[in-house]
């Protein structure tokens, strides 16, 4: 390698090509045919604007003014009485509009400044003898839709450019676009969508679903015709498929669907936020008055249906004495408040998740729930009580034995843990990582959010400690293959919707009403003595007993005051005594 000028033999020596003479006529059929061809590309970028424009030019120009007001105040009457009659095509014609307009005046105006200013346009230099100049290529916008909170632009990425790129410079872009909250999320290959969220969706409390209708209790006895195959659940080989069967199984099938898609509240676009129970864990964290509480009893409320029907139980556990969840006990198979208590119920969950382990061992790969089996929704709040803050030594090794288990193992058997947590912190909750899908509210500090949803989370756009402490509920939620957090708000469940809740979708009582057991006063003959007994069997000698009233042929009520039991049910099978009634 040279170190000097003059070890080169011929040296370089600047130098440009001879300019080439043309006839002018050649210039200017040049130039018109660049213009020619830039202007059929321009009409062709906006085909549409351009026919209206020209049409409303001629408009104008035939009927004058006065003509062309009359023709916008007929367009206004007829898109009123469109929106009223389908508003449905009329809001996807006001969309693609305003995605028009948008795009034309907002977007196309400022976008080659910002690609430039973030590094995002692609500069080249290209040096001629004369001087140095840069060929400039900038990312293009194919699509972009638009509504009355949201753009949303579909970018084509430049040779060499990542998505991770773009999310570096989200920031940038949302003070270039003037956006409340700019979002990146990455295509497959080749291409980006750019969120710029310009209102807030969620400002307002979302006001919890309609109650539906209890319906009709599903019959326990259809599920099991066969009784030694009572616990292999809904099998065509096991059992037969009789009318009570199939009644059964078109009654619980939608109950179980739901079971997949249980709604919580809204999300930012608009459409309703559901949450998977069956076949997953969820983790709900937050910090004090973050709205964990909502999420819980939305969730709780949502299984409602499936609860009533005995295709699902809740297992509670409050280490708080019952203060947040003692509301709903009616709802609950099992309530534990006291840290023995929760872990008893915790090996009694890992017990029932391994018998059903060796049951469907080779026969499914996902527990379906029946009135036999149910779904198991393990209910833990603050779950950080039962991990790091428990004093007994004893019963802390019980539970961090049985809830790694319950996480790792329970999915499949259908035994599911649903969890709120305020530190997520693996110091705190060191297996938070087996939950597939995370909800990360209100946070305090930023890199909680990485901690909750995974690395990169708040760079995506979850900046969960942003959110103001005057909406509860509001948080970001990522589910097991769900790329990008979305932001969502929980249902607002106050005291008075959760008293419906429980009188709506409370277990039913045992059917067939109650029966008194009269075993210590039965006769020992097995007919009565003057062959008045029933084709079944013998017949109760209630003599002694009678009231010292005879009904006559019609029908006769043995006394039973003398045998029951302080608070238990009268003779006819009605609660609470019957003077009482």
């Amino acid at each position: 390698m040279s170190r000097i000028n003059g070890d080169r033999g011929l040296p370089r020596i600047p130098s440009r090509p001879d300019r080439m003479r043309v006839p002018l006529w050649m210039l200017f059929v040049a130039v018109a045919g660049k213009g020619l061809v830039l202007g059929v590309r321009w009409c062709w970028r906006h085909r549409i604007a351009v026919p209206l424009g020209l049409a409303l030019a001629v408009f104008t120009h035939r009927f004058g003014l006065l003509g062309l007001v009359a023709l916008l105040v007929a367009v206004a009457l007829v898109s009123v009485v469109w929106r009223r009659v389908h508003p449905r095509s009329f809001g996807w014609l006001a969309r693609w509009v305003r995605a028009r307009v948008r795009l034309a005046f907002v977007y196309r105006r400022r976008w080659r400044p910002a690609m430039v200013h973030t590094g995002l346009a692609i500069r080249m230099p290209a040096s001629n003898g004369d001087q140095v100049t840069f060929d400039e290529f900038f990312p293009r916008i194919r699509s972009i839709r638009s509504t009355g909170a949201a753009d949303v632009l579909r970018v084509e990425l430049l040779p060499g450019q990542t998505p991770e790129q773009w999310a570096d410079q989200a920031e940038a872009l949302r003070h270039v676009f003037r956006a409340r909250r700019c979002q990146v999320q990455a295509e497959e290959h080749r291409f980006v969508r750019l969120h710029f969220h310009y209102r807030d969706t969620l400002t307002r409390p979302v006001r919890p679903t309609r109650l539906d209708h209890p319906g009709p209790v599903i019959d326990h006895d259809a599920d099991d015709l066969h009784g030694e195959n009572a616990d292999r659940g809904w099998d065509d080989d096991v059992l037969d498929d009789g009318p009570a069967a199939s009644d059964a199984r078109a009654t619980a099938g939608p109950l179980v669907e739901g079971l997949s898609a249980v709604p919580v509240g809204r999300r930012e676009d608009g459409s309703p936020w559901t949450l998977p129970v069956r076949g997953t864990h969820v983790l709900v964290a937050g910090a004090t008055g973050a709205g964990k509480g909502s999420v819980l009893w939305s969730i709780i409320r949502g299984l409602g249906p499936a609860i009533r029907a005995g295709l699902a139980e809740l297992w509670v556990c409050d280490p708080k004495g019952g203060m947040e969840l003692a509301f709903g006990e009616p709802l609950f198979t099992r309530f534990a408040t006291t840290t023995d208590e929760i872990a008893d119920l915790l090996d009694d969950a890992v017990s029932v998740m391994q018998q059903r382990t060796a049951r469907l061992r080779g026969r499914t790969r996902l527990h379906t729930p029946t009135t036999v089996e149910p779904l198991i929704v393990l209910v833990v709040d603050e779950i950080a009580s039962l991990t790091a803050y428990v004093t007994d030594r004893d019963v802390k090794k019980r539970i961090g034995a049985a809830l790694p288990l319950l996480l790792s193992q329970g999915r499949a058997p259908g035994v599911v843990v649903l969890a709120a947590v305020q530190d997520p912190r693996k110091e705190v909750l060191p297996f938070r990582d087996l939950f597939p899908v995370r909800v990360a509210l209100r946070m305090t500090e930023p890199e909680q959010a990485d901690l909750v949803l995974g690395s990169g989370a708040r760079d995506r756009g979850a900046r969960a400690e942003e959110i103001p402490v005057s909406l509860p509920g509001v948080g970001y939620v990522l589910a097991e293959g769900q790329p990008e957090p979305v932001r969502v708000r929980a249902s607002y469940v106050d005291d008075t919707e959760i008293s419906r809740t429980v009188l709506a979708y409370r277990p039913p009582p045992a059917l067939g009403g109650w029966v008194p057991d009269l075993s210590p006063y039965l006769d020992d003959t097995p007919d009565r003595p003057d062959g008045g007994g029933s084709a079944g069997g013998w017949v109760p000698d209630l003599d002694p007993y009678r009231d010292g009233t005879d009904s006559g042929p019609a029908g006769w009520t043995p006394n039973l005051r003398p045998f029951q039991e302080p608070g238990g049910p009268d003779a006819n099978g009605s609660a609470g005594w019957g003077d009482a009634a």
